[in-house]
């Protein structure tokens, strides 16, 4: 048999598709961010130049239901990623949802969405994971 993914190429790579909870969008309000973020993210990915290759679409209940949170799910780019359900806070989370879907339209290439800095320290010494037993 022949590996139909020997010869893959750029051109095999498939648009990028993020498809936005319509009812938890509408749950979220326009207060904490909400209904905004489809519109956030499609401003943000043109302004990267990926308006073309990445299509945001609110979608009807993907029936995960969280709690003050938005459900999103990526598909698309490099065939062999597959799917991506997760749960984000509009306001909080957006950063990480745009890397995200920048990462799948363009995976072979340096990210124009920074990293956050990280915190000096990472270790909170309240929290009980780690105190030692």
């Amino acid at each position: 048999m022949r590996d139909e993914r020997a010869g893959e190429t750029d051109e095999t790579r498939e648009d990028v598709d993020v498809l936005v909870c319509r009812k938890c969008l509408m749950r979220r309000g326009a207060r904490s961010g909400g209904i905004e973020l489809p519109r956030w993210l499609q401003r943000s990915l043109s302004e990267r130049g990926l308006s073309d290759t990445v299509h945001v679409m609110p979608t009807g209940c993907l029936r995960q239901c969280p709690r003050g949170q938005v459900t999103v799910l990526v598909t698309g780019g490099d065939p062999r990623q597959g799917s991506a359900l997760m749960t984000v806070d509009p306001l909080m989370d957006r950063e990480k949802l745009l890397r995200l879907i920048e990462a799948r339209a363009r995976p072979d290439e340096e990210l124009l969405s920074p990293e956050p800095a990280a915190p000096e320290s990472s270790r909170d010494e309240h929290d009980e994971r780690n105190i030692p037993s």
